[in-house]
């Protein structure tokens, strides 16, 4: 009689900006790959990961949560010392830890929390820009004033990106906040789930807040129901995926503050 495999999730921590996105992909490298490979050298079978959020192209992680299945039953400590030890430096494994056999790292989770961040400043910085938007003359006192009109449950199709596959425009925003850290200004944001590219437009018609535009302009953005109604998309290198709820579960913490606001 065969075993049934162990079930564990994973806390991992990566600098988006060396891959193009979580999501497996010929030719390129992508997070799922680097880690699937680690995994898969380290148990000696095959292992496929299933994600809670699948980042794009540049976008970061400090609490992105993996699951995946083994027969091997290491100490917990050694998975997470043995992938480090086969994964890029720009990959880190925070912790692995057991889980029930029914665990599922994205139909689980009962809300994400991202994290976006602006420099604040004229001149853009190159140690920054692959961290952070360079942004200048912003207002967070006015960015979060008018950041509460999207908490609750909405549709957001002035914030859904083209070719996004979600049957709904409709979400839930349970909080949002945006304060200045220093140089930086920083956008929190969590939800039951968001529509492909809706954090990064929120960030951009933040920016637009920040910069002095109409007293109503992301409630008049939110009514339209318009993607057209929205200019560019702000750039992946300012988001962090920061933290992913799983309140039935007992797992180890992680640092949700992206290193860059840590200083």
């Amino acid at each position: 009689m065969t075993s049934q495999p162990y079930r564990y999730a994973l806390a991992v921590q990566y600098a988006g900006s060396e891959f193009c996105g979580w999501q497996r992909q010929p030719n390129v490298p992508t997070v799922q790959a680097a880690l699937e490979q680690a995994t898969t050298q380290l148990a000696d079978e095959p292992i496929a990961l299933q994600v809670a959020g699948r980042t794009d192209a540049g976008v970061h992680a400090t609490g992105q949560i993996a699951g995946f299945s083994s027969s091997l039953k290491p100490d917990a400590r050694n998975w997470q010392r043995g992938l480090n030890a086969l994964t890029p430096a720009s990959i880190f494994v925070s912790w692995v830890h057991p889980v029930p056999a029914e665990f599922h790292p994205r139909y689980d989770a009962t809300s994400r929390r991202y994290t976006y961040v602006f420099f604040d400043q004229r001149q853009s910085d190159p140690f920054i820009a692959g961290l952070a938007w360079c942004c200048n003359s912003l207002d967070a006192d006015v960015m979060h004033q008018q950041a509460q009109c999207l908490l609750g449950e909405h549709d957001f199709s002035s914030f859904r990106g083209a070719g996004c596959q979600s049957l709904t425009p409709m979400r839930r925003i349970d909080q949002v906040w945006v304060r200045r850290q220093g140089a930086f200004v920083v956008m929190e944001i969590e939800a039951n789930a968001f529509l492909l590219h809706m954090v990064r437009n929120i960030a951009s018609a933040l920016m637009n807040v920040g910069r002095g535009v109409a007293h109503n302009y992301l409630a008049e953005l939110l009514a339209a129901q318009d993607r057209s109604a929205l200019g560019v998309t702000a750039p992946p290198q300012g988001l962090y995926l920061s933290q992913v709820r799983y309140p039935q579960l007992v797992l180890p913490k992680v640092s949700a503050v992206p290193p860059i606001l840590q200083t």
